[in-house]
C-alpha cells in the first residue's frame, strides 16, 4: 500500500472497492497518496469519508475528484484539512464544503458544480492569483443572474489560461454579459461555454460577427474556444443565416475553428468536441445542413445501423466507392437486420475494419456468408455480441480459431443446437475471459468451465423456474477451492436474474492480483466535462 500514489475507485458487482479497504490491515496507511478519484458509481458518504480516513491522510492529497458526493447530515462531526490540495474535481460545493475545516488555498485546477453562488466566491477568491484553470457549473434564474456576474468584474486573474462555463437554469443570459465575465480573463487560452436555455435564432451570442470582434481584441492568447448554445426551434433557413456567420477567413482559416448544428440537441456547437461520437441511423440526421462532414464522420466511434431502414444514411453506404473509408475511428460496430452481400461490401468500403474491437449483430434472418465476409475483414476484434437464431450454423463457417476475443455475448440462438454450439465456441474462441449466455443446464456449464480455461467471468441468464447452481456444486465439479471463485444471482429492475460467477484460478492468481492493484490507479490528469457538462 505505501507504493500506491493515485486511487481510482468505482463501484463492480462483486464490490471490490469495500474489499480493497478492508484488505489493507490495521494500521497501514496509504502515506504515498496524492491523488483520489471517486467516481459516479459510489455515494460519497459520511461512513466513507470516515473510512477512508483511517487509511488516506487527507492533508497528503494533491488531486481530488469526487463524482457524487452526498450527506445526511451538514452539521459533520468531524472536519478535514485538504491543505495541500491544488488540484479539485467535485460535483457539489455544498457538500465538499460540509468536510472542509478550511477552504484550500493552493488550489490551481478548480472544476466545480456550485450550489450557490457564495459557494463561488468563497472558492475562487482566496485563490484566483493561483488559478490556471476553472471551471464552473451552476443553475441559475435571470432574477440572480447580475449576482453572479458582479464578482467576476473584481477578481484578477494573474495565471489562468482555462476558463470553462456551464450555465443551466431559466437565465436571459445576454453577449455583454459573457464580455463582462470574459474580459479580465486576459491570458485565457482556452475557453467551453455550455448554455443550456434555449436562444432565440437573432441573440448575438449565436452571432460568430460578434464573437469574432470580441475575440480578437480581447483574448489575443486564446487558442480554442468550444461551445454549445442551445437554439429556439426555427427554420432551416434561419439555423443557414447562423452557420454563415462563422463562415469567415478568422473563423476557417486562422483559428481553425468549425461550427455545425446539431439537430438532436437542437443546438449550435463546435465540432470536433461536441460532435457526437456515435451515429445511429434510427434517429434522423440533418446532412443537408452538415458543414464539415468529413470531421462529421471522423469522430464518430460507436456506429449503429439498423438495416431494415431505408434512409439517407443506407444510401451514402450505397453511393459510389470512395478512395477512403469516412469512418475512420470506428471501435464499436452494431449492425441489426439482414445484412446482404451488398451492404457487406459497402461497410467494408466506408468503414475502418481494422479499428473495430466490439461488434454486435442480430437478426431473424440467415445472412452467414456476409456476415463471415464481413468478420473476416475485421483483425482486431476482442468482443462480440450475437443475437442470432443460426449461430451454429454461422460459426461453422469459421475456419480458423479467434484467439484474440476476449468478450463473448450470445443469445437468441436455436436451443436445441446448444450443446454443439458451445463446443464449437471453446473451439473457436479458446481464449476467452468473459462469456455471457443463457443457462440451460449443469451439465453445460460444466463443459464451459472445464475447456474455456481462461475465464475471468461468466453470467449466465435464468428463467424463472430455473435454480442456480450452488458454490458447493461448483467446489466438486470443478475441483476449485472456495477462495478461487465467487458465485452470485443478481435480479434487475425488470425482475431478469442473472447468474455471476467471477472465477480467480490458481493459474493466474498472482497475475489477479497484481490487476486489482493496477485497477486502482488512475491518470494523471483529470478531465472536466464528466463532471458538469
Amino acid at each position: 500500500p505505501e507504493q500506491i500514489v493515485r486511487l481510482k475507485f468505482g463501484k463492480t458487482a462483486f464490490n471490490l472497492f469495500d474489499r480493497f479497504i478492508s484488505s489493507i490491515s490495521n494500521g497501514q496507511r496509504l502515506n504515498c497518496l496524492c491523488s483520489l478519484w471517486i467516481d459516479d458509481t459510489i455515494v460519497i458518504d459520511e461512513l466513507l469519508i470516515s473510512r477512508l480516513a483511517s487509511i488516506i491522510n487527507y492533508e497528503n492529497l494533491i488531486s481530488i475528484r469526487f463524482d457524487q458526493i452526498r450527506f445526511n447530515n451538514h452539521l459533520l462531526l468531524t472536519k478535514y484539512s485538504f491543505k495541500s490540495l491544488t488540484h479539485l474535481v467535485t460535483s457539489s460545493s455544498g457538500e465538499f464544503r460540509t468536510l472542509l475545516q478550511v477552504i484550500p488555498i493552493q488550489l490551481t485546477f478548480l472544476h466545480m458544480y456550485f450550489d450557490s453562488i457564495n459557494d463561488i466566491d468563497e472558492f475562487i477568491r482566496p485563490n484566483m492569483h493561483k488559478l490556471r484553470s476553472l471551471g464552473i457549473g451552476i443553475r441559475c434564474d435571470s432574477f440572480y443572474i447580475n449576482q453572479f456576474i458582479l464578482p467576476f468584474k473584481n477578481y484578477q486573474w494573474t495565471q489562468l489560461i482555462q476558463f470553462n462555463l456551464n450555465i443551466n437554469g431559466d437565465v436571459n443570459l445576454r453577449f455583454h454579459m459573457l464580455q463582462e465575465i470574459l474580459s479580465p480573463m486576459y491570458h485565457l487560452k482556452y475557453i467551453t461555454l455550455i448554455l443550456n436555455k434555449a436562444l432565440r435564432v437573432n441573440d448575438n451570442i449565436l452571432n460568430g460577427i460578434q464573437w469574432r470582434s470580441f475575440l480578437s481584441k480581447a483574448l489575443i492568447f486564446l487558442k480554442t474556444f468550444n461551445f454549445k448554445f442551445s437554439i429556439q426551434p426555427t427554420s432551416e433557413q434561419e439555423i443557414y443565416m447562423i452557420l454563415d456567420r462563422f463562415k469567415s477567413q478568422w473563423w476557417l482559416k486562422d483559428k481553425q475553428w468549425f461550427v455545425e448544428y446539431d439537430a438532436h440537441q437542437n443546438a449550435l456547437i463546435t465540432v470536433p468536441y461536441f460532435a457526437s461520437k456515435t451515429f445511429d441511423n434510427s434517429q434522423s440526421y440533418s446532412f443537408d445542413l452538415m458543414q464539415n462532414p468529413k470531421i462529421f464522420y471522423s469522430n464518430i466511434n460507436t456506429l449503429s445501423i439498423d438495416l431494415e431502414k431505408d434512409d439517407d444514411f443506407k444510401q451514402i453506404l450505397m453511393s459510389q466507392p470512395i478512395n477512403q473509408p469516412r469512418f475512420n475511428h470506428v471501435t464499436k460496430l452494431s449492425l441489426n437486420g439482414y445484412l446482404t452481400t451488398d451492404i457487406c461490401d459497402a461497410i467494408r468500403n466506408d468503414v475502418n475494419l481494422s479499428m473495430i474491437q466490439y461488434f454486435q449483430f442480430s437478426s431473424n434472418v440467415g445472412t452467414n456468408e456476409a456476415f463471415i465476409e464481413l468478420l473476416e475483414s475485421i483483425t482486431n476484434l476482442s468482443s462480440i455480441h450475437l443475437q442470432y437464431l443460426h449461430s451454429l450454423d454461422l460459426f461453422n463457417l469459421i475456419l480458423f480459431p479467434y484467439h484474440s476475443l476476449r468478450h463473448l455475448v450470445i443469445f437468441d440462438y436455436e436451443p436445441t443446437t446448444t450443446k454443439k454450439l458451445y463446443s464449437r465456441i471453446c473451439k473457436l474462441f479458446p481464449r476467452l475471459t468473459h462469456l455471457t449466455t443463457d443457462y440451460h443446464s449443469r451439465r453445460n456449464l460444466r463443459y464451459l468451465l472445464k475447456k474455456l480455461i481462461h475465464l475471468e467471468e461468466i453470467t449466465l441468464r435464468l428463467s424463472q423456474d430455473q435454480h442456480a447452481p450452488s458454490q458447493s456444486w461448483i467446489t466438486q465439479y470443478t475441483r476449485w477451492r472456495r477462495d478461487s471463485f465467487e458465485l452470485r444471482v443478481f435480479k434487475s429492475a425488470n425482475g431478469e436474474r442473472r447468474l455471476v460467477l467471477w472465477i480467480n484460478t490458481n493459474k493466474n492468481m498472482e497475475e489477479r492480483r497484481h490487476s486489482f492493484k493496477k485497477m486502482f490507479h488512475t491518470i494523471t490528469d483529470i478531465k472536466l466535462h464528466s463532471v458538469y457538462n
